[in-house]
């Protein structure tokens, strides 16, 4: 048996990782980002802190680029790609890792205990397999080292901050150490290392609700603003401030895809990789927002954020959702960004004009990602109506609802 503990500080001989053990070593680690990203997405509405909320949607889409990359060597070297692993230890780690007390819990155990741990599995697999035979899965190793080691520098400091600036939290203590415990119980990442006891459940674990509310920390000051009428768009400066400061509120349709991405958790993988994108794709748009107004002298948390409209969102269901964000907003959008492109080209605004034709050429895909997956969700739910049935249906609502911003809220 060749031994690949996680922890380990002596390489194993190269070559000497036999083939059904890769196979096993890799989809281990395919399912755990994979289980990983979805916790995220279900989480990330929840996630009251911004910088925090950022990093989780760009992990999101990270792991995702990692499940893929696995993805595409496991079909390879072992039919399905995708298999659950036939360890309840493993299974059980990434299963409770969802149920955290509270989002500083959450992240700890992702980036403090788990992630830590896979780059030091995934820097024993490198050493140990074939590097001529097994390059594929070198290659896929190597490319996720290099995110997961450039996320360990970002988010270690940020939640090293983030703890400075609160009170001690023993319960995310008690939960770290949990899934520390979890992670020895399984072996490791890979399985192969001693297994301790499994532990028992802390009672500081809180079963996980996917939030209907869409959290802000307390830099925000305005989190319930109604929309507010924007300048016309012949007063250039006024309108491309009020613009902008919508652009940083993008965040809301990130936790929109986040919810989508975590109810429909049974779509394919390929649908999950898009909407991973079309995730992170909003949260750069937010963060563009964010940019734009910071070089003009704006502080992005007085911008009002509209937290009505993921509440009302939320009323609907995953599909909907969906099908309301990119086939209402996104598609309806593209006639104003254009003309904002000749607007800022006029006024001699390269920083502006760039800025939305990035989103336009993301928004093009996300109205592409809508057009391919509406069918395929729509037989996956059993919606019986055509898809144009279907969209001209949910677009009335949105219009009458959306559009007005009347948002009404149907109480229970």
């Amino acid at each position: 048996m060749v031994s690949l503990p996680d922890s380990s500080s002596t390489a194993p001989d190269s070559g000497s990782l036999p083939i059904d053990l890769n196979r096993r070593l890799l989809n281990r680690y395919r399912y755990l980002e994979h289980e990983i990203l979805q916790i995220l997405a279900g989480w990330m509405p929840a996630i009251g802190h911004f910088e925090t909320k950022c990093e989780a949607g760009r992990s999101i889409w990270e792991c995702a680029l990692h499940v893929n990359a696995f993805y595409l060597r496991l079909r390879e070297i072992q039919s399905p790609a995708f298999q659950r692993p036939d360890d309840p230890a493993l299974v059980r780690l990434a299963t409770e890792l969802r149920h955290a007390p509270d989002e500083h819990a959450l992240a700890g155990g992702i980036y403090r205990v788990v992630f830590p741990a896979l780059i030091q599995a995934l820097a024993n697999h490198e050493r140990a397999t074939f590097p001529n035979s097994d390059l594929p899965s070198v290659y896929a190793i190597q490319h996720a080292q290099l995110d997961l080691r450039a996320q360990q520098e970002r988010v270690l400091p940020l939640l090293a901050a983030v703890d400075a600036g609160r009170p001690a939290s023993p319960a995310s203590e008690v939960w770290e150490h949990y899934i520390r415990a979890l992670l020895d119980a399984a072996g490791g990442v890979s399985g192969l290392a001693p297994r301790a006891a499994a532990p028992a459940t802390p009672p500081e674990r809180r079963e996980f609700t996917p939030p209907r509310e869409a959290a802000r920390d307390e830099r925000f000051t305005q989190r319930g603003a109604d929309f507010a009428v924007m300048p016309p768009e012949d007063d250039y400066r006024a309108h491309t401030v009020e613009e902008f400061e919508r652009y940083s509120t993008e965040m809301l349709a990130a936790e929109t895809v986040a919810v989508v991405l975590y109810g429909l958790r049974d779509m394919p993988w390929e649908f999950q990789f898009d909407s991973a994108r079309h995730l992170y794709d909003e949260v750069r748009h937010c963060l563009m927002g964010y940019e734009w107004m910071r070089r003009n002298g704006l502080d992005p948390f007085q911008s009002p954020q509209y937290l009505q409209v993921f509440r009302w969102r939320c009323q609907f269901p995953p599909v909907m959702q969906y099908c309301m964000l990119t086939m209402g907003n996104e598609v309806h959008a593209f006639p104003y960004r254009h003309r904002r492109v000749e607007a800022h080209e006029k006024s001699g605004d390269r920083l502006s004009e760039q800025f939305v034709r990035y989103d336009i050429a993301d928004e093009t895909q996300h109205v592409r990602f809508g057009h391919r997956w509406l069918p395929e969700m729509l037989r996956h739910i059993g919606e019986t109506r055509p898809v144009d049935t279907y969209t001209a249906d949910v677009l009335k609502v949105w219009e009458s609802e959306y559009r007005t911003g009347k948002l009404p809220i149907n109480v229970e």
